[in-house]
């Protein structure tokens, strides 16, 4: 018995909330943030990645796979390495179960629970009310999005009503993706100090973010998903894993550069490894 039917996934519109029961003795892998075709990812090619997959039987990406922002330069390359990655976890026999992240928001699924919902998977970026509030993206529109959030006052309480909210900024923020340079600036220092540390804010807030992760899943569960015993994350590009409250979570990094990508195997509803990904 197969987890969904991953053809008619491609026919319909998907829930924003995926209920999965992989059969007996079936191999889950989670990884997150590949950024496909995104000038800074580390990520193989979806030939390389598939090699990677033996044994595995249910693939779940758990959101920003390809830059499909609807202003993002690379949109066209990185939909179709998705396209190939897909169709080679068709030829190989691997269920795929794609979820959205703030940068692939043209994905429907927002968060899978497996094994009666004792297990969590979703991107990250509903764990912070803005999605990324350290990008230039939201520096543009950061007026709507404050907006959005005040006209959605249900989503402080319901998880659908939460997430799609997300979904819905994240759509927002897509539209103001800041313009590729043509011909790309080369890099240097002063362009990398650039990036990472203007504005001032932006430093401070992805630094927070990192350090109230674990802290804002637990809280994000105990309002949403209280039954949740194992929830697996990505969006803020940095590995690690908390305990408390009964419940676990782990962050899989991200292919990314100046980060560090990590795998979650699991089987029967329980962990089998976190490890990290080498190429």
């Amino acid at each position: 018995m197969r987890p969904f039917d991953s053809g008619s996934k491609q026919q319909c519109k998907m829930p924003t909330i995926l209920h999965i029961e992989p059969p007996p003795g079936c191999t889950v892998r989670v990884i997150s943030d590949l950024h496909l075709a995104h000038k800074r990812s580390c990520a193989p090619t979806p030939q390389r990645l598939m090699e990677s997959m033996g044994g595995v039987n249910v693939l779940v990406l758990a959101g920003d796979t390809a830059e499909t922002r609807e202003a993002c330069a690379e949109r066209e390359h990185s939909i179709q390495l998705r396209a190939e990655l897909r169709e080679l976890c068709r030829q190989r026999g691997v269920e795929l179960v794609e979820l959205a992240g703030n940068h692939d928001p043209d994905i429907e699924a927002q968060l899978a629970l497996l094994w009666g919902g004792r297990v969590a998977i979703m991107h990250g970026h509903s764990l912070l009310d803005r999605v990324s509030p350290w990008s230039r993206e939201y520096a543009a529109c950061s007026g709507e999005v404050k907006r959005l959030i005040t006209e959605c006052p249900q989503a402080a309480h319901n998880l659908e009503e939460r997430l799609k909210l997300t979904h819905e900024l994240s759509k927002l923020l897509g539209r103001h993706v800041p313009a590729a340079k043509v011909p790309p600036a080369p890099r240097n220092l002063l362009r990398e100090a650039y990036h990472c540390f203007w504005p001032p804010k932006r430093p401070l807030s992805i630094v927070a973010a990192w350090l109230t992760c674990g802290l804002r899943a637990q809280a994000f569960c105990e309002r949403y998903m209280p039954g949740v015993e194992l929830l697996v994350i990505g969006h803020f590009h940095r590995s690690g894993q908390w305990k408390g409250a009964g419940r676990h979570i782990l962050n899989t990094g991200a292919w990314f550069e100046h980060a560090t990508p990590y795998a979650v195997d699991m089987r029967d509803g329980q962990l089998l490894c976190y490890r990290r990904c080498g190429f």
